[in-house]
């Protein structure tokens, strides 16, 4: 039986994967001016960043039930500033389109966080 690690590295990989696809053939079937081409930087750092959480979070459930729940609400505030922060920064310097940066923000948003909480939802009922 695998791991909630191995699970869990294994399902961002293939959500990544996924996902990088989907924005090949965005970029290959929009106009220019609907293409997101700092779209695989987007998609890195969601990647990295819930791997990063998950992996703590994973950690402190090791330990008591309030220190889990710190750290549960702890992390998510940390990461949804960390992520309004990228938000302003690439709405600042990318020179893609807008609309189209906040759309696969959004995007990538969603499915990054129901998958962690998804997977830490079933590891935490073991």
């Amino acid at each position: 039986m695998k791991s909630a690690t191995t699970k869990f590295l294994t399902a961002v990989l293939v959500l990544t994967l996924v996902c990088a696809a989907l924005l090949l053939v965005w970029n290959n079937q929009m106009a220019e001016k609907m293409r997101f081409h700092d779209g695989f930087w987007m998609l890195g750092i969601f990647a990295l960043t819930v791997t990063i959480v998950h992996l703590l979070l994973l950690q402190a459930k090791k330990s008591s039930g309030n220190s889990f729940i710190r750290t549960f609400m702890l992390s998510t505030t940390l990461k949804f500033f960390f992520y309004l922060l990228m938000l302003v920064v690439f709405m600042m310097f990318s020179k893609d389109n807008k609309q189209i940066l906040a759309l696969h923000f959004l995007f990538y948003y969603v499915v990054f966080n129901i998958l962690e909480v998804t997977m830490l939802y079933k590891e935490a009922l073991k």
